[in-house]
């Protein structure tokens, strides 16, 4: 049986185009769990053309809500070729009926169970509307995702791992707790291991004196020129302590470079921070989501303290660790002056690379269920659902407004300027890698 697993792309605007060039690990997960006399192909539309003339039994689409239009494009071209297609994904689990409508079969959450059950069931000419995990799926069962079958030469050279699923945090605006659920799930250490294994090998990344010779240049070109950098896709790599620890301790005989999201909270633990930048953690990318405690408290995350950042980002960087900060700008206690303030935070604090993103309401979260009954919500063109557009009707200012003032917070961080005062300026942290970065969202943003 051929099967194609896609994930669609849409079309962007000049000015939206910054797509990070990486390999994700859904569909290849999901191939990790198809029985083994099938064929299975990954399509990856963010870099190579479907052919919908390609021979296959069934297809599988996966797809966030800004790509769910172009998603069912897709599936009525290959129908209308007399090809099934299933759907799965955050957008469809959240909203299965209109999926349906689309495609003939829709799997609701985590695949690893149902896809296997799904593909069971069209062999046999029993295909169901709809496959729903029965649960959420235990770490020891998340298998090793078949890597081999992405075309890496689209990708940048870095490598992507997931160590756990899950967030215990129910913030208002995520559709990641819906979607993986609250609780926390930890992957076997000797699995994790046997993957960095396959993708890095053990032992040091040089030479000694090769690495001495690089150093002079950067201490993280040794790292670049082998291509040992590392993703850890977790929402959370220090939700579970204890694993955490053991975590690091694994990483650290690996000689690589790696990053991962973390809570700012981190910072209050020197003892993790040591081991963090022990193990070569290069980054953390943190949510701070907003400077203003009322907005925290609303989207549940009032663990969030803004009176704490600074000092926290100084405790962060004072090992070596580079801070990649998100922004959420639009929310109830946002006026007019949030763009400012948020830029002043950033240059301020030096963070060494940051976005702002308009608060989106997605489907299925609590955000979008609250602005709904109260009629804020302006359409369900869910193309714009992307964090650049507004879609909503804002409190303290109109919607033009929003979309305005965060294309300035683009503009003014990733200006010559400010990259050289956060980047280059002593004492710099990781510039080889911050750099390229920065440049790349400078060269998007000049023309606006």
């Amino acid at each position: 049986m051929k099967i194609l697993l896609i994930s669609p792309e849409r079309e962007r605007k000049k000015e939206e185009a910054f797509l990070f060039r990486l390999g994700f690990l859904n569909l290849p997960t999901v191939a990790a769990v198809t029985p083994a006399d099938c064929d299975v192909r990954i399509v990856d539309e963010a870099y190579e053309k479907i052919n919908f003339e390609e021979k296959a039994d069934l297809v599988g689409i996966t797809a966030q809500t800004p790509v769910a239009p172009r998603a069912y494009q897709i599936a009525r071209e290959f129908r209308r070729r007399g090809v099934p297609v299933v759907m799965g994904g955050v957008h469809a689990s959240v909203l299965p009926d209109e999926a349906l409508s689309h495609v003939d079969a829709v799997v609701i959450g985590e695949a690893e169970t149902t896809w296997p059950r799904l593909l069971a069931d069209f062999r046999h000419g029993r295909l169901q509307k709809i496959y729903r995990s029965n649960g959420w799926v235990p770490g020891d069962a998340i298998p090793s995702p078949r890597r081999e079958l992405l075309n890496h030469r689209l990708y940048l050279p870095l490598k992507l791992l997931e160590t756990t699923r899950g967030c215990p945090h129910r913030c208002d605006f995520c559709q990641v707790s819906r979607f993986f659920g609250n609780r926390y799930r930890t992957r076997p250490l000797r699995e994790i291991a046997r993957e960095l294994d396959a993708m890095f090998g053990a032992g040091p990344v040089m030479p000694p004196w090769a690495r001495q010779v690089l150093s002079i240049i950067s201490k993280d070109l040794p790292y670049f020129l082998k291509r040992r950098l590392l993703y850890i896709i977790d929402n959370n790599v220090v939700s579970n302590k204890k694993f955490t620890i053991e975590l690091l301790s694994l990483i650290s005989g690996y000689d690589l470079l790696w990053w991962g999201h973390a809570p700012i909270s981190i910072a209050r633990d020197n003892k993790l921070l040591k081991l963090f930048a022990k193990s070569g953690c290069i980054a953390v990318n943190i949510g701070f989501e907003s400077l203003s405690p009322t907005n925290l408290k609303q989207m549940k995350k009032g663990f969030n303290k803004p009176a704490q950042y600074s000092e926290a980002i100084k405790r962060i960087h004072g090992y070596g660790i580079g801070i990649m900060g998100t922004f959420i700008v639009g929310l109830d206690d946002d006026d007019a002056g949030v763009f400012q303030r948020t830029i002043d935070f950033i240059m301020e604090n030096r963070l060494d690379w940051a976005l702002a993103f308009i608060m989106t309401p997605y489907p299925g979260t609590e955000s979008f269920e609250r602005m709904e009954r109260t009629g804020r919500i302006l359409h369900r063109d869910w193309e714009r659902y992307d964090s650049l557009n507004a879609v909503y009707q804002p409190l303290l200012m109109s919607a033009g407004e929003l979309e305005h003032g965060m294309h300035r917070i683009w503009k003014e961080i990733f200006s010559v300027r400010s990259i050289f005062r956060r980047i280059m300026r002593a004492p710099r942290i990781h510039p080889l890698f911050y750099l390229p970065m920065n440049w790349g969202f400078h060269r998007l943003t000049k023309n606006w």
